[in-house]
């Protein structure tokens, strides 16, 4: 079956700036990732949620879920590794913008999750754009 994701274009509209490589290397290793970043979760979304809903896609390798630095709690956004890139794949297609936990969630393509990329990266220690949100789990913050 051919892929619907070989453009570039509609990959990743993310692009993850600790990536050390050239934006070519960077599309490449997303063209064979086995792994999808989820974002725009719940703080209050459980690891067992992710698992059932993710699951559907294919068979789920590994959930790591997004923590806050300082605080070690979740902090809206995981990382979800298949075995397979066909697995993969359907999870973008068919589950980004679903709704989880009362969130509409965004699933993109990730070039592969290395140790440390588990923690918030903004200055509270949650996620950067949660800083700037007051809509959703205010009291988090």
């Amino acid at each position: 079956m051919a892929s619907l994701f070989k453009d570039p274009s509609k990959l990743s509209a993310y692009r993850d700036r600790r990536f050390s490589g050239t934006q070519e290397e960077y599309e490449a290793v997303l063209q064979a990732s086995t792994t999808v970043y989820v974002g725009n979760m719940s703080f209050y979304t459980t690891e067992e949620q992710a698992y059932e809903l993710f699951s559907r896609a294919g068979e789920i390798k590994k959930i790591i879920m997004g923590l806050d630095k300082n605080s070690k709690t979740p902090c809206g956004f995981c990382f979800i590794l298949y075995y397979s890139r066909e697995d993969a794949e359907d999870a973008v297609k068919y589950i980004s913008g679903t709704m989880l936990d009362d969130r509409p969630i965004r699933v993109d393509f990730d070039w592969g999750f290395e140790e440390g990329r588990q923690w918030g990266r903004g200055r509270s220690g949650g996620q950067v754009r949660d800083e700037y949100r007051t809509d959703y789990d205010p009291d988090i913050l």
